[in-house]
């Protein structure tokens, strides 16, 4: 009977052993499913080269903008109208320049007394200086005995100006290169100019 005992003891220690073993083997396949990514962890690491791309997006658009043909430059020349230069002509320039829409220009700065300017550009957060300058523009004369009558010339700058040509002095032309200035009555500044010269016919 002691031999009968000893024999069922040892069975249940071996069956309690064995049901130890197992249940010790279901918590470990039941913890290894937690180190595997979860589909929020898989979508976030697939977001972050999106925000990289869309910061160089925004960095080419920057470099696209030739910043340089504007700041501390002479954008143009401007031949006033009626005496005066239109900022809607300068705005225009500076979006050709810029390669932008007149609407992206703000804070159109002008002054006429020193042919200077600023503009603000908020989509890059950035404000330019620019130059100009508003010279007459005459067109083309043609030469009497190798060169421009200044009374031709004269006449022109009247027509333009839409003064008397007698209310005109001062006039002074360089011919080297095609410019000059002249005052007007009642007006403080000189009115400068350039013009071009028709080449005479060698064969005449």
């Amino acid at each position: 009977m002691k031999k009968l005992l000893t024999i069922l003891g040892s069975v249940g220690l071996v069956v309690a052993t064995s049901a130890a073993v197992i249940a010790c083997g279901d918590k470990s396949q039941q913890k290894a499913p937690d180190t595997k990514p979860t589909e929020e962890t898989r979508k976030e690491d697939k977001e972050e080269p999106k925000k990289d791309d869309e910061k160089t997006e925004d960095k080419e658009k920057k470099d696209q903008i030739d910043f340089s043909k504007v700041e501390k430059q002479i954008i143009g020349n401007f031949s006033p109208n009626n005496k005066t230069v239109p900022q809607s002509d300068i705005k225009k320039k500076l979006a050709e320049l810029l390669k932008v829409k007149e609407s992206e220009l703000t804070d159109l700065n002008v002054n006429y007394e020193e042919n200077t300017g600023k503009v603000t550009l908020p989509r890059f957060k950035k404000t330019l200086e620019f130059k100009f300058t508003t010279k007459y523009e005459l067109g083309e004369f043609k030469q009497k005995n190798k060169a421009v009558p200044q009374s031709d010339i004269k006449k022109k700058l009247a027509e333009l100006l839409k003064v008397k040509e007698s209310e005109l002095t001062d006039l002074n032309v360089n011919y080297e290169e095609n410019t000059g200035s002249v005052r007007a009555k009642d007006y403080p500044k000189p009115f400068e100019f350039k013009f071009s010269v028709k080449e005479e016919n060698k064969n005449k």
